[in-house]
Parts: C-alpha cells; structure tokens; sequence
C-alpha cells in the first residue's frame, strides 16, 4: 500500500508543503484557517506523521474549555480535584490551559510536548484531537465526547441517567414532561439524554413532542432561565421539567418562582448531575432531585485509563461508562396534588 505524506495533505489543503510543516511543528506560525484545512485534510487522506521516540516527562496536561470550569465550575472542579490527587499520589506533575471560545489557540502542552499523556475535559474542538493524534500523545475525553470519533473516553451513562429521571417523573402521575438541553441534538451528550427522555415516555405510551423539548447551552447556563419561560409561556404548559444539567435546572428554580410558582407543588423538576446547590441560590427552592454522576470516580479513572494507553499506545479505543443513579430530593411531587 501506497505510503501517504505530507505531500498528499497540501494538496487536499491547496497549501505548500513549508506551510503543513509548520502546522505541524509551528502552529502559532500559520494563519487559523490554514491551518484549520491542514489538519482537516491529513484527517481526510489518512495521514499519520512518523511515531519519534519520545523520552518520558513525569507529566498529564489538562486541558478544558475554560479555566473557570477547572475551578469554578459547577461539575468539573470535582473531577479535577479527584485527577490531582490521583497524580500526586503516584509522583506525577499536572500542566494546565485552556482552549478559549474558539480552535484559534493551540495549548503548548500539545505542540511542544511537554507532557507524557493528555485529560480533555468537557467541550474541545476536533482540531486539537487531531492536533494530539498527530503528535502521537495518548489522551482521554472525559465527561464530554466528540460526535462521530471513535477515541478513548470516560463518560457517564448518559441515557440511562435520562430513562432514570423520566420514569420517576412519570411514577408520580405527570404525562406532560419537558426537556432542557445543554447542546444541540447532535452533541453526543445531549443525543443520548434526549434519546432516554423519548425512550422514557413511548414506553410510558406518550408520544413525545417537540413543544416540550427546548436547548439551552451547558457553558452558559442562564439560558435555561429563558427556555423555562418558553415552557412556561405555552398554552399547555409542562407539569414537570427534566433539566439535562443541575446548572441549568438551579437557572429553571429562578425562572419559575419568578412567575410566582411553586416547586413543587406547582411544578417538579429534576436535574442531572447531582452537584451541591450553591449557598446563594438555598432560599430559591427545595433541594433538587438529580441524577448522581460519581465525578471523583470519573478522575480516578480517566487517570488510571490514560496510564494504561501511555503503556499501551495502540490500545483499541475505549470508551468506559460512568453508572449513574436517581437521587430523590424535594424538588418532585406527584401530578396534581
């Protein structure tokens, strides 16, 4: 079989083989766009640069979407803190960045090789995987993978978490059940939570229907304030609400005792991810009922997984799958009581 190289990828990407060079080793040296179609066409030919050999640096980089979600954030702080602890007890420094809002930046701890292995956590673009997979660094998606990549990733059990919530909710009489999204459809996240919700209800022997099913963004949790006065605002509006984050639920409390409701005599809810309530928002509404994700497993785990594919780099991907369980608080009642 024909060997592909570098040659074949400035081709596809109409660029001169200086500029893939670059993109390789230099990225900050070339435009974002060329070198957005560099590694979108070495992903199309198949390209895979030659393994080097690479010497160990004692090191995992993190890298999030945000720094504010490492330490600040509402379901990741945990899981960080869990990843630190795994690590120093086995003698292993931590290198953290950040991505931005936009695949502009490229984080040194992958162009310059700083690290001996890579967390992903939540939300990253497909360039920086490709970006990774091209300087042969083992990496983990944790919490959060990318549609259509087979990669090795721990994620919790995402449907099940939605059937869990759903079939509760219809356990206490309500048939009119509303969904908050924290992405688009085709985000794997929010693709399985839907697709437990819709599973949840024809079982029930309800169609499902679209009025009821509202996105809101996981990064910007207000949005769910809005998307909750949209369900509100229906004229058949929902008796009870599955919010697909706690973060975005604790935005749905806002909205509905804003409209002089009650939760949850007025109106149940229940949320995803099982995250303690925030002090400020405790006179807001009764403790929410969730769905439990063990997020400090999720760190030990993603470390103990990373280490397995350091040793092992042509590893199959894998993909392990977080149980998660319904914890039931005082955000639900039944229907009509």
């Amino acid at each position: 079989m024909k060997k592909i190289t570098i040659k074949e990828v400035a081709k596809r990407a109409k660029v001169s083989l200086a500029t893939v060079s670059q993109v390789f080793n230099n990225p900050a040296r070339v435009g974002p766009e060329n070198r957005r179609a560099v590694l979108e066409a070495a992903e199309w030919v198949g390209y895979v640069r030659p393994r080097k050999r690479r010497g160990t640096q004692g090191a995992v980089g993190i890298i999030a979407d945000n720094f504010a979600n490492c330490f600040e954030g509402e379901f990741y702080n945990i899981v960080v803190e869990s990843i630190a602890q795994e690590l120093k007890a086995i003698n292993k420094n931590i290198y953290l960045e950040a991505l931005g809002e936009k695949d502009e930046y490229f984080p040194q701890i992958i162009t310059k090789n700083l690290v001996d292995g890579i967390l992903f956590l939540g939300k990253v673009f497909p360039n920086h995987i490709i970006m990774t997979r091209q300087k042969h660094i083992p990496f983990i998606m944790v919490g959060h993978p990318i549609p259509n990549v087979e990669m090795h990733a721990v994620v919790p059990d995402n449907r099940s978490g939605a059937i869990q919530a759903v079939e509760h909710l219809l356990s206490l009489g309500h048939k009119k059940i509303a969904i908050v999204l924290g992405e688009p459809t085709y985000d794997p996240t929010s693709f399985e939570r839907l697709e437990g919700y819709r599973f949840a209800l024809t079982q029930a022997g309800i169609e499902p229907e679209k009025k009821y099913e509202v996105r809101a963004d996981f990064g910007k949790p207000i949005t769910a304030f809005k998307e909750t006065e949209k369900l509100l605002n229906l004229p058949d509006p929902p008796t009870a609400i599955f919010y697909t984050s706690d973060s975005l639920a604790y935005r749905g409390y806002q909205a509905i005792t804003g409209r002089g409701l009650k939760i949850p005599q007025d109106i149940s809810v229940v949320g995803f991810d099982n995250i303690d309530i925030k002090d400020y928002l405790q006179p807001v509404g009764p403790p929410l009922t969730s769905i439990e994700i063990d997020r400090r497993k999720m760190g030990k785990v993603a470390v103990e997984m990373l280490y397995q594919i350091i040793d092992n780099p042509q590893r199959i991907p894998l993909r392990y799958t977080l149980p998660v369980k319904l914890i039931v608080k005082g955000s639900t009642r039944s229907a009509g009581r």
